[in-house]
């Protein structure tokens, strides 16, 4: 099992899912006094490439979130297909 795992990337298995172009979600917490809230923000994908994190390669999208200027980077295993209707 292990040589199976060895030397694959993180998310490597997501990346057919997605194109570049698409419209997906991923979520985003914050803390509301003693509450925890999950809301999900949307953006549109740019870019997937392989990236390293802590000495480990792991896909990323690079996402243009609705409503911002700058793109931001997350890992491709967070990110979700959108579940917005015309």
């Amino acid at each position: 099992m292990l040589d199976k795992l060895k030397n694959k990337v993180l998310g490597d298995s997501q990346t057919g899912k997605f194109n570049v172009g698409e419209i997906v979600r991923w979520p985003e917490w914050r803390h509301d006094g003693e509450n925890v809230i999950r809301n999900y923000k949307y953006g549109m994908i740019l870019s997937i490439y392989t990236g390293i994190i802590d000495k480990r390669q792991i896909k990323i999208a690079e996402v243009l979130p609705f409503g911002e200027d700058i793109p931001i980077k997350i890992s491709l295993l967070l990110v979700k297909k959108s579940d917005l209707k015309d």
